[in-house]
């Protein structure tokens, strides 16, 4: 009786052969054995890796927006609140009160007008360049080292993630709207460091140290612990969300024996 052979590829069944009961023919064999070959060159897909992403593979254009693409598996339902979804991400919020209501409640304090400001077209940020003030794409976390025991416990046990400094909170807000002031303005200088090649060539590095001015409600804590953040990429949270809570903590505990411990964030 004849059967399929199926082999999964980046997460879709591709039909290979349909053989006999008896063993596939030389060609076969050598056929299979080129598709399910384990890769050793992880710079390309491999030659029948054509959905990496499996069913949703997306296949739009490969320009700035390529971040910007809906799963290729989505009905049209789904895409309708994707759509939604990126003009909120896109929008640009405004302080109350506003002509335009649905938009407004922006501020007194905050780090951007709306979520693509730093999320640049659904990528990554970038830290600013020589000459550039710092903030847009680019925050600083604030915290403190625990001063007692009952700080130290909050932390060990993940019931906190940090400890947030005490004026200023966990990060700074470099921008206001009209009639307040920012909390202050973050600060890089950078360190040009030569580093010589291997073949001779010497090429400049740049070393970044930050610094926080302009505060407008009073000193930090004399202990104050500064974090630089770039905004990351919002590509493939929605499948990440689709974890349920359970599953995406418990490998977490698991394994903080074995390995360094993790926190979900």
């Amino acid at each position: 009786m004849p059967r399929l052979l199926l082999v999964v590829i980046g997460g879709a069944i591709v039909t290979l052969t349909a053989v006999g009961e008896s063993s596939p023919t030389a060609d076969e064999a050598a056929r299979i054995a080129a598709v399910i070959r384990p890769a050793t060159d992880f710079s390309r897909p491999e030659t029948y890796e054509l959905n990496p992403a499996g069913a949703a593979t997306s296949s739009g254009p490969m320009n700035r927006s390529a971040f910007s693409q809906p799963s290729a598996n989505m009905d049209f339902e789904r895409q309708l609140d994707f759509r939604v979804g990126d003009g909120i991400f896109r929008k640009l919020w405004v302080s109350a009160p506003s002509s335009t209501r649905s938009s407004d409640g922006l501020g007194p304090l905050y780090n951007a007008r709306s979520c693509q400001s730093c999320h640049l077209k659904d990528g990554r940020g970038h830290p600013p360049a020589a000459g550039e003030q710092a903030g847009g794409s680019m925050l600083m976390r604030l915290s403190i080292p625990p001063t007692d025991d009952l700080e130290r416990d909050a932390l060990d046990s993940f019931r906190q993630m940090t400890l947030p400094e005490p004026t200023y909170g966990g990060q700074l807000q470099d921008l206001s709207i009209q009639g307040h002031l920012a909390e202050g303005h973050i600060r890089i200088d950078y360190e040009e460091i030569p580093i010589e090649l291997a073949d001779g060539e010497t090429v400049r590095l740049r070393k970044p140290s930050y610094d926080i001015t302009d505060l407008n409600y009073g000193p930090m804590h004399e202990d104050v612990m500064m974090s630089p953040r770039v905004a990351p990429q919002m590509i493939g949270l929605g499948l990440f969300e689709l974890i349920e809570e359970a599953d995406r903590s418990h490998p977490v505990s698991e394994r903080r024996l074995h390995r360094p411990a993790g926190r979900l964030s």
